[in-house]
């Protein structure tokens, strides 16, 4: 596996690369970070990876434990339910403003990112599914023209990603439905009912919440 990274902007390489380990399940949750290891896999010291370590961890994606070492974040139920609950919470106000705003355009990126979505599931690539599927909930909430909703929604994004790693794993019927579902979205935000539209944004969230509760997270 070659590694090699740029030197544009080191730790910002380095932290990205791990964030796509993470979300693709080569580092598991739980697993302890052997920066030794990486540092040597990427053919750099360890001070670009010490601060990609800091990035993530602000990030909520790994987590310090003094004496004992780097591991990656274990998601419990508790994150689960906050996560989804407040993305259910920004997304369905900033549909509300949306709606009025979405051009043929908007529509016609959602329905290509349906089509990426679908791709990415037949390939297996979770990292792309994460992917494409937090830019589909973007071009949403960019709609709503409320900045301070934006940035709030997009803080969101690397646990939101990290949580779509959680349940594609613990639930893998799961990331089939969000085709369906992301049909059902577009079609209500062209319709404009704001209660089937606010209803279906959290359907998408709290089913995937009921669904959880099978699983021991």
């Amino acid at each position: 596996m070659n590694l090699k990274l740029d030197n544009r902007s080191l730790s910002d390489d380095v932290a990205s690369l791990i964030r796509k380990m993470i979300l693709n399940g080569t580092l598991k949750p739980g697993e302890r970070i052997n920066q030794a290891q990486l540092a040597e896999q990427m053919e750099i010291s360890r001070g670009p990876i010490r601060e990609a370590l800091r990035l993530l961890q602000n990030e909520g994606l790994i987590k310090h434990e003094t004496n004992k070492g780097t591991f990656i974040t274990t998601l419990s139920s508790q994150d689960a339910y906050e996560i989804y609950t407040l993305r259910a919470l920004l997304e369905s106000e900033a549909a509300k403003l949306a709606y009025q705003h979405l051009q043929e355009k908007d529509f016609e990126k959602l329905e290509r990112l349906i089509v990426e979505f679908h791709q990415a599931l037949q390939e297996k690539d979770l990292e792309k599914e994460a992917r494409v599927d937090i830019e589909f909930h973007h071009v949403i909430v960019s709609a709503s023209k409320h900045q301070r909703l934006i940035s709030m929604h997009q803080q969101l994004d690397t646990q939101v990603g990290a949580m779509f790693y959680t349940v594609a794993n613990n639930l893998p019927k799961r990331a089939g439905k969000v085709v369906e579902n992301h049909q059902m979205l577009i079609d209500v935000l062209r319709k404009g009912d704001l209660n089937h539209i606010q209803k279906v944004l959290s359907d998408h969230y709290l089913l995937a919440l009921q669904d959880l509760k099978e699983v021991d997270l």
